[in-house]
């Protein structure tokens, strides 16, 4: 690129606009979002909601299920062991209802 070149694209680049006209284009004015309005009928009795009421009690530990038996290492290879996952544990919430917790088998 010669001289001329390169001095006449500085030019072409500092002389691109004002700069009121560099950037985004103002946001367009909206109305005011419409009124909605909505209900949802719970079913049972008037007390009941779709939330787990605190505290949650295990079932018992026999409710409990496993994923199949695998082994772990350690980053370094220096220990290994066999574990069994939680698969899903069995609650009661303080109204007595059932509450069951899944879990993922693998990250």
């Amino acid at each position: 690129m010669s001289g001329k070149d390169l001095t006449e694209a500085l030019r072409a680049l500092t002389e691109q606009g004002k700069p009121e006209d560099i950037g985004p284009a103002a946001m367009k004015t909206r109305g005011a979002a419409g009124i909605s309005r909505a209900s949802a009928l719970l079913g049972g009795d008037n007390n009941s909601t779709s939330a787990i009421a605190s505290p949650l009690t295990e079932t018992g530990y026999l409710m409990r299920t496993f994923y199949a038996e695998r082994s772990i290492r350690s980053s370094d290879g220096l220990w290994a062991m066999k574990i069994k996952p939680v698969k899903s544990i069995q609650f009661t919430d303080a109204r007595q209802d059932p509450v069951q917790i899944n879990f993922a088998d693998r990250p």
